[in-house]
């Protein structure tokens, strides 16, 4: 199951996917079909987004196992760094157990993304250098 939360200034959608592993085609084109249609616009809330995102989890049962963060700026409004810290601090239980994995590209802060990482226990995956396709794979073997 894969969720997608494009963000700006705050979350601007939120749409599931199942991709069932006996034939994944469907899934995997309604995702591609979906990431197409993001665009760019608009102020860059990374920390109220992850907030969202973490507050979504558990929604749809024990199918989400991780976050995957993609932006290419630093955080310009909404929840600050230090706040999102202690939201994540209160969290309990699988949502306190699920990673981030940001993923380095455009102008994105690479010590904004990495103290991401480091906080949820996720790992840093750097794409200004190699694919997005790339990342994913490596996500895809982490976890």
């Amino acid at each position: 199951e894969v969720t997608l939360m494009p963000f700006g200034s705050d979350v601007k959608s939120v749409r599931t996917h199942v991709v069932d592993p006996a034939d994944p085609r469907a899934g995997l084109k309604a995702i591609r079909k979906d990431t197409k249609r993001l665009s760019a616009d608009g102020d860059t809330a990374i920390y109220t987004s992850l907030e969202k995102a973490y507050e979504h989890l558990g929604t749809g049962g024990d199918t989400f196992t991780s976050i995957v963060l993609m932006t290419d700026g630093e955080n310009t409004t909404g929840v600050k760094p230090k706040d999102f810290d202690t939201f994540y601090r209160s969290l309990t239980g699988a949502q306190r157990d699920t990673p981030v994995f940001p993923i380095l590209f455009g102008d994105s802060d690479r010590r904004e993304l990495t103290h991401i990482a480091d906080l949820t226990g996720g790992r840093l995956f750097d794409a200004q250098h190699g694919s997005l396709d790339g990342a994913f794979e490596e996500i895809r073997g982490y976890q």
